[in-house]
């Protein structure tokens, strides 16, 4: 029994390893996909029992391990993150959230598993289908909440050089910027402090493991202006 238990507890501490450091890069697609029926479940119990006045922040795992318990313009934040989301998978996402109450206020972060090498993401199909997707995310948040600000990429560790394109943070970013250009959003960068300059990747110590920031918490407090803004 106690061996049982520890194996238990093992798979447990795996599972959770696997959602850190991003389930596009080292785990199935079925895996994935699993994680999210779980997250999605935690998502709508936020979304029910958020007060009337609150900000909606969605995306990826870059949004997820914001830590709870923030506060964004005075108003809660709820954390509509799910890990190893794509643009696509997230569309698919958000269309099943219910949200009672509108946001004052919905943020996006989408891209990251996007962007693997292996996925050519810098060849014209696929950032036309990301793109399309991060359209259909922004309309959807459109229809439910009165502002809506989609952030760029962030950088990735050098060490992720070989799995991640790291050009294509700034050129899906652009997309992402003319995306709001033309459909009405607001865009903003809370990363740039983490740039190393135009490479795609981070200044040293920006990342935590390559993929996920070191702190988030002042990746938020940078994206403020752009949320609480006019």
């Amino acid at each position: 029994m106690r061996h049982l238990a520890v194996l238990i507890v093992g798979g447990v501490g795996l599972l959770a390893l696997g959602g850190l450091v991003g389930w596009r890069l080292h785990r199935p697609a079925a895996d994935a996909r699993a994680y999210a029926v779980m997250r999605l479940i935690a998502i709508q119990v936020s979304l029910d029992e958020a007060p009337p006045d609150y900000v909606f922040y969605g995306g990826d795992s870059q949004v997820e391990l914001q830590p709870g318990g923030q506060q964004v313009c005075g108003l809660p934040l709820v954390n509509g993150g799910v890990s190893g989301s794509t643009a696509a998978a997230y569309a698919d996402h958000l269309a099943q959230m219910n949200f009672k109450a509108p946001p004052q206020v919905a943020a996006l972060t989408i891209g990251t598993n996007d962007i693997l090498v292996k996925n050519k993401p810098r060849s014209a199909e696929p950032a036309a289908r990301f793109e399309a997707a991060a359209e259909t995310i922004v309309r959807r948040l459109q229809n439910v909440a009165p502002r809506v600000v989609v952030t760029a990429l962030p950088p990735v560790g050098r060490e992720l050089g070989t799995l991640v394109d790291a050009a294509a943070v700034a050129a899906y970013s652009q997309r992402l910027r003319g995306l709001c250009g033309r459909l009405g959003c607001a865009f903003a960068d809370p990363f740039a402090a983490l740039r190393d300059g135009d490479t795609g990747y981070a200044k040293p110590g920006a990342m935590r493991d390559g993929l996920h920031l070191a702190a988030y918490r002042p990746a938020l407090e940078a994206l403020g202006p752009a949320l609480c803004g006019p």
